[in-house]
């Protein structure tokens, strides 16, 4: 996959998943496999609320994940001080059943800034694994592990 596709796709997903709320600030997850072929975004309201919405690409097969809602749950766990973030989703249904889970590789988290409230936010860089709902068909149900690099900025 060319560096422009990669691009268009993550521009692409940042306009139809960049909604915010009143009063909330939402941080923006954005990661990338070695080889380029795997892209994973998401947008989740003060870093550890609300589920706002996500988009898997692999290979140029994409799958979205629409935020909570009409079933959807999520869960976020988020300790930076440990280097812990994980992410699960699941919105259960007969043909349409979507999951994923991620999760930091803690070793590799890195605070790049922590200024939240500042115009230069929150900035912090990890290895992530996502195990979720397969986008491409004819490959089963569910993808295999997926390592990504992730960076995860913030602001209010």
């Amino acid at each position: 996959m060319s560096a422009l596709y990669r691009s268009v796709l993550i521009a692409s997903s940042l306009l139809v998943w960049g909604a915010t709320h009143a009063g909330s600030g939402t941080a923006r997850l954005t990661c990338t496999s070695a080889s380029g072929r795997t892209i994973f975004t998401a947008d989740l309201q003060d870093i550890q609320g609300l589920f706002e919405g996500g988009v898997l690409t692999i290979d140029g097969s994409l799958l979205r994940f629409p935020a909570e809602g009409d079933g959807a749950t999520s869960a976020i766990i988020w300790d930076p001080a440990n280097g812990v973030f994980t992410l699960s989703y699941q919105r259960p249904g007969d043909a349409d059943f979507l999951f994923l889970r991620f999760w930091a590789v803690p070793s590799t988290f890195k605070t790049i800034s922590d200024e939240r409230g500042s115009a230069a936010g929150a900035v912090y860089t990890f290895d992530a694994i996502i195990e979720a709902t397969e986008p491409r068909e004819a490959k089963g149900h569910a993808t295999p592990a997926i390592r990504l690099s992730c960076r995860l900025e913030y602001r209010i």
